[in-house]
């Protein structure tokens, strides 16, 4: 049932699935004398659009997400031999009846003026989205040895607890970044003293088509990313008047750029452990490539047509619009560093965590009189402490940050600055992930982590195995929430407080087939300088299912919120998800969902009604591998109708997913 309540998972296509049953079916032979084994795992899935409803006048992207198909594939294989792996990821894009600038309907809207945007912005806008993509989206080979691991290729890494460095699959938002190129991990015991170092260096490797809207992302090239999808020219229309007055078309051709210039990282980790504790150091470099100088330089020696020059430049040297950037987009050389106390037991009762951080962004861009953006330094500290006593378990998180950014991709996520060119659905990639101290599903406005002070204690009480109760009570203080402060003032007019608070039960109970996970909280931020309401919700979010008999049971999942911000909204919205399931253990689900949002504008024409989305599916798993059918068709899902449009969170990374509407048939084969 859960995979239901996320976004749409990777989907991908059948004939690479009948095309990987011979490679699964193969019985591989010893190799000098050490068994090999192969690993194939594929899932594939046709959708189809519908109309989803989210149509409004100013954006064509609203316009152009109707009633096409897709087929997406995702095929990973790895192989085993002695102490080797080698692995691989192909990636497959393809579309059906994919929407077009010129369709009749869309002619007519623009002729008609119910639409403020041309045709020409409608190419513009289709010129990166829904392109017949396959490419070797990942791909590493590791040596592991006692003592050494030593990986080249594709792989994730984290140092620390995120604020150095951080990449990682998150399903949940679409989002699955790695690091291509080298790491070697060494660790040794010298009696007491265990030692562990890690060595990272590479370029970073986003994916390059995002599912959710079938925009896709354009590197700078890189010989590290061979076979990857790379940026066509853009031909455009162009109308004027003659002589006569006479209007004459012409086409204009904009050379190709990218919209993603590769990143690089070095990075490390020293770990050192004795008598119950642990310390680390860690360190990354991250260094951008930049064409500002260049691109400053053309713009100067462009000639007399100024709105010809930026583009004609653009396509030369890409540069990005870094005026309204965040700092870490707007600096090529960000240096991050951290040390860290680890004490993992505590009497056997609690343990400590301990990491402060620091930031130095440097080397900043050039604006157009070639006087680079200022120097910005911060840090960060953050702490975890839990203990328990019996039936009491208490945890508490603590974070002070300042001018602590987001190390934010090198992409172009700008829907002004180079229309038909721009990836705005990747803003949220990004290589580190600072703790956020807060529940994972909270929403934050801005950037209320790059300065904050703040922590949440949490309390735990289990009465016996199949009963327990809990609570939690978090305070912020921000300076960055409300409006962009990279200078970290602390001034009363930056300023919100913000109080968060939950309780909730566990119960098992039918022998531990059946439970309740339930808890209702609320989150208040308020601005300081004048006392008014910045942002306020309530909530209820529960999971509950009841074993009916046999294999049998029925699940209820879903979450219920009032939500109010005044910046947006003069009163209150509603929105929530419902899902009701029928499982027949460990094979069938049948499911049910209704979700709903009261928030304005929720659909065309809605000001202050409810828009409601329903939607019905069907999930299948085999259960085991013992024949070619169960592995064929290990897992099939189909969904059918609707799913609410909106922002998606997973601890502090948050992206927004449009409104679907349609049918999905994925499937999933492992050999």
């Amino acid at each position: 049932m859960r995979s239901q309540l996320h976004v749409v998972r990777p989907c991908l296509i059948a004939a690479l699935v009948l095309a990987a049953c011979p490679a699964g079916a193969i019985e591989l032979p010893n190799v000098g004398g050490e068994p090999v084994s192969l690993d194939v795992v594929n899932t594939a899935a046709a959708t189809y659009h519908f109309d989803n409803r989210n149509d409004d006048s100013r954006y064509p992207s609203r316009y152009l997400d109707d009633n096409y198909g897709e087929i997406l594939d995702r095929l990973d294989a790895q192989i085993n031999w002695w102490r080797l792996q080698l692995g691989t990821r192909l990636n497959a894009s393809f579309y059906v009846a994919r929407p077009s600038a010129t369709s009749i309907d869309l002619q007519q809207k623009v002729l008609d003026d119910e639409v403020s945007f041309s045709l020409e912005d409608a190419r513009r806008e289709l010129h990166t989205r829904y392109r017949t993509t396959v490419y070797p989206a990942k791909l590493w080979l590791t040596y592991t040895y006692p003592g050494v691991e030593a990986t080249v290729g594709d792989f994730y890494a984290q140092l620390g607890r995120g604020l150095v460095f951080s990449v990682r699959k998150m399903d949940e938002l679409a989002i699955d970044t790695t690091l291509r190129g080298g790491r070697l991990v060494l660790d040794k015991d010298f009696g007491a003293l265990r030692l562990e170092a890690t060595a990272i260096a590479g370029q970073m490797n986003p994916l390059r088509v995002d599912d959710a809207s079938g925009r896709r992302l354009h590197g700078d090239g890189s010989p590290l990313f061979f076979g990857f999808p790379a940026a066509d020219d853009l031909v455009t229309n162009e109308t004027t008047l003659d002589a006569q007055g006479n209007p004459r078309t012409r086409a204009v051709v904009e050379a190709a750029r990218p919209n993603y210039l590769e990143d690089t990282v070095l990075g490390g980790r020293l770990e050192a452990g004795v008598k119950g504790v642990e310390l680390a150091a860690n360190g990354a470099l991250l260094l951008r490539k930049s064409y500002t100088e260049e691109y400053n330089r053309c713009l100067s020696e462009g000639g007399a047509d100024p709105q010809a020059a930026p583009r004609l430049c653009g396509g030369q040297f890409p540069e990005f619009n870094v005026v309204s950037a965040p700092p870490a987009r707007q600096h090529n050389t960000i240096r991050t560093f951290s040390g860290s106390v680890s004490i993992p037991s505590i009497a056997q009762r609690g343990d400590l965590y301990v990491e402060v951080a620091g930031q130095q962004l440097r080397d900043g861009h050039l604006d157009r009189d070639n006087a680079p953006t200022k120097d910005l330094s911060g840090y960060a500290v953050y702490v975890a402490a839990n203990g328990r006593s019996g039936p009491l378990a208490v945890s508490l998180e603590g974070k002070h940050y300042r001018r602590f950014f987001p190390l934010s991709a090198n992409i172009d996520v700008s829907v002004l600055s180079n229309p038909g060119f721009s990836a705005p659905e990747f803003e949220g990639v990004a290589y580190n992930q600072p703790p956020t101290a807060e529940p994972v599903y909270v929403e934050p406005i801005g950037a209320p982590n790059v300065c904050v002070t703040g922590g949440r204690g949490r309390a735990d009480y289990r009465f016996n195995r199949g009963a327990a109760i809990y609570a939690w009570l978090g305070h912020y203080v921000s300076f960055s929430e409300r409006q962009a402060n990279h200078e970290c003032n602390t001034e009363e007019a930056y300023r919100t407080d913000t109080w968060d608070a939950a309780a909730g039960t566990e119960i098992d109970f039918d022998g531990r087939r059946s439970h309740v996970r339930a808890w209702a909280g609320v989150r208040q931020s308020d601005e300081a300088d004048s006392g008014n309401v910045f942002y306020s919700e309530g909530y209820v979010r529960y999971d509950v299912v009841k074993h009916l008999t046999g294999a049998f049971s029925l699940q209820v999942q879903g979450n219920s919120r009032r939500r109010y911000r005044p910046e947006n909204f003069e009163s209150s919205w509603l929105e929530g998800d419902n899902y009701l399931a029928l499982q027949w253990s460990p094979h069938l689900a049948a499911i049910f969902g209704h979700e709903y949002t009261s928030v304005p504008g929720c659909g065309p024409g809605k000001e202050r009604e409810f828009c409601h989305f329903f939607n019905g599916g069907l999930q299948w798993k085999s259960g085991s591998r013992r024949t070619t059918l169960d592995q064929v068709v290990d897992t099939v899902n189909l969904f059918v109708g609707q799913r609410r449009g909106g922002l998606r969170c997973v601890s502090g990374v948050c992206r927004s997913f449009p409104q679907f509407e349609g049918a999905r048939l994925e499937l999933v084969s492992r050999f």
